[in-house]
């Protein structure tokens, strides 16, 4: 009868042992993946940000406008109507681009604003010019300016600009992005792709006219440095 009882409270004691493993083992689960949301989640709450709808309904009825062929390589040979700035929350990971590797905007975009042919044409001016380009860059990359080019309703083209780290991302191949080299003709050759103070006077002047982050974040530094 000892020896049933003993059976019993072993059996008993191992149940419920395995039965508190479990409850450590799901709140430990449950704890990485709350961590690994918050790191994933932009600081402003999705609220402020615009919907898919509502940026996929402003690109369909964008204004169209021409393209200028005398614009130099790769833009005056690119094929679009219609071209959409936009103010978001980029970041390494998850958003490095204002578009996603499926197609999507990405769900932490602030502000949008169709650009008129004037306004592409100026940026676009500057940015096909060496004179943009040659100037060192850091390693990190979060955007937080970006130009869609559209054919109707087909994405031709994504500018990504990250000023804090002084470089943009073309889907197409900027030539003059390239031009300076440093230790040239030997294994160890690579490009200066930074902007200058000519290609972030380009981003800053429309983020300006736009009202975008970049553009007030120069203003705020410019007051900053009158009061002082």
């Amino acid at each position: 009868m000892n020896k049933i009882k003993q059976s019993i409270l072993i059996t008993a004691t191992v149940a419920v042992l395995f039965f508190m493993s479990c409850v450590n083992n799901s709140t430990t689960t449950s704890k990485v993946h709350t961590d690994t949301v918050k790191t994933s989640n932009p600081s402003k709450p999705l609220s402020s940000f615009l919907s898919l709808k509502e940026l996929n309904d402003y690109a369909a009825k964008a204004k169209l406008i021409e393209t200028n062929a005398r614009i130099g390589k790769p833009f005056g040979k690119l094929s679009y109507n219609k071209v959409i700035a936009y103010d978001f929350e980029g970041s390494g990971e998850p958003y490095p681009s204002i578009i996603d590797s499926k197609g999507r905007f990405v769900p932490v975009v602030v502000k949008q604003k169709a650009l008129t042919k004037h306004q592409i044409d100026k940026l676009l001016s500057t940015l096909v010019q060496k004179s943009s380009y040659g100037e060192t860059t850091a390693s990190c990359f979060e955007p937080h300016f970006a130009v869609v080019f559209f054919k109707d309703d087909k994405v031709v083209n994504q500018i990504d600009v990250c000023l804090n780290c002084n470089r943009l991302h073309s889907t197409i191949e900027i030539p003059s992005q390239s031009h300076k080299k440093v230790n040239k003709g030997t294994e160890n050759e690579y490009a200066l792709e930074g902007l200058t103070d000519v290609g972030r006077k380009a981003i800053v002047d429309l983020s300006t006219e736009l009202g975008f982050r970049y553009g007030e974040d120069t203003k705020k530094n410019r007051h900053l440095k009158e009061a002082n």
